[in-house]
């Protein structure tokens, strides 16, 4: 692919995912830290008072729903709306803390706003980089073209993943989003009431 076809590309919408192993790594994470970061805006809003738990719900729902477009589509629907997005859940959870000051709501637990926010802000990061791309396309394609060539002779040619590394890489982030999300569940109500492993609703 010449860099002038890159360049229509970005250009085109930065948000259409290419087709290659390594785009498809880049929004499956995406997707994961959208869906740790959706189970933990759900569990929490599910022990909160009506004030908190609708908005956290609700964002909890449209990111589950985002993550599993991403996963079904492997781009990302609307990458301005999607920062938004992610970007104003992270002002929902500093606002509900503001009210929670004033006595409106209750205090939401602070492990599982860190680990929401701390995913959030990594899909945040991401799509700020590819709108930047996009930016760059339009108002400075020269520029863009040059960084393109500038990357091309520094590095070796990129080559797809093998399905080993396509899968490892896979695991791997989801093993790092289930160490952040896992302890946020049970720090909310939702988990607190959970039934632990390995033993029974009821005894005898």
């Amino acid at each position: 692919m010449s860099v002038s076809v890159e360049h229509q590309d970005v250009r085109a919408g930065g948000d259409t995912a290419v087709r290659s192993g390594t785009t498809s790594i880049s929004n499956s994470l995406l997707a994961m830290c959208a869906l740790g970061a959706g189970l933990v805006l759900i569990a929490t809003g599910a022990g909160s008072s009506p004030v908190g738990a609708i908005p956290l719900v609700t964002l909890g729902v449209a990111a589950l729903l985002w993550s599993g477009v991403v996963l079904v589509r492997d781009r990302v629907p609307g990458l301005r709306e999607s920062f938004a997005g992610t970007v104003g859940t992270v002002v929902v959870w500093v606002a509900l803390y503001g009210l929670a000051s004033l006595g409106v709501t209750t205090v939401p637990p602070f492990l599982p706003t860190l680990s929401s926010t701390v995913l959030l802000l990594i899909v945040a990061g991401v799509l700020a980089r590819r709108l930047r791309r996009i930016a760059l396309a339009s108002t400075a394609p020269d520029e863009l073209e040059l960084d393109a060539l500038a990357t091309r002779a520094s590095r070796r040619p990129r080559r797809e993943p093998s399905t080993g590394r396509y899968v490892l890489t896979l695991l791997a982030g989801a093993a790092v989003v289930a160490a952040i999300t896992t302890p946020a569940l049970a720090q909310t109500n939702a988990g607190a009431f959970a039934v632990p492993h390995g033993s029974l609703h009821s005894s005898h």
